[in-house]
């Protein structure tokens, strides 16, 4: 079959989208799965722009409602491939501790009058204690970060985020 003869048998189940954006969006950067980094890049950039642009209030409303149909088809794509290409495992509240004290260039000692003393930090660091609540709260306050951060909680995706 030749593509003009697709055409003609398609033609008469054309969907009009009015919206320009959209039919920029669907010509440019058709829902698809992906395939490597360079289109991940580039429909994840697309991804963060639209939503931004969204939450910012600066699109119409109709426009607005129309990418949201559109960033539910693609969302899925970006994390199918991310998923699959960049896995997360859960951090434990210790392992967070660990960054943020490598991220702050901070030793053990930094961090022992917040912790009840350099021993505690060491046996914190070698899983042989947990952080308590109460450490949690300082290490919170120190590092200008919510308690939460500490906590494992289920990971929220792209597609919760869009609905």
């Amino acid at each position: 079959m030749t593509l003009q003869t697709l055409e003609r048998k398609l033609k008469p189940l054309e969907s009009p989208v009015k919206s320009q954006i959209l039919k920029w969006l669907y010509l440019h950067l058709p829902p698809q799965p992906i395939t490597n980094k360079r289109m991940q890049h580039a429909y994840s950039n697309a991804v963060s722009i639209l939503m931004r642009e969204i939450e910012l209030g600066t699109i119409e409303q109709q426009a607005k409602h129309e990418i949201e149909k559109y960033l539910k088809t693609l969302v899925p794509f970006v994390e199918e491939y991310e998923k699959k290409e960049f896995p997360v495992e859960s951090a434990t509240p210790e392992d967070i501790l660990r960054f943020l004290m490598q991220q702050n260039e901070l030793s053990q000692y930094d961090l022992a009058d917040d912790l009840g003393g350099q021993p505690v930090v060491s046996d914190i660091l070698n899983d042989k204690r947990k952080l308590t609540r109460e450490h949690i709260e300082r290490l919170s306050k120190r590092f200008n970060i919510s308690p939460a951060s500490f906590y494992p909680f289920p990971q929220t995706s792209l597609t919760a985020r869009v609905r």
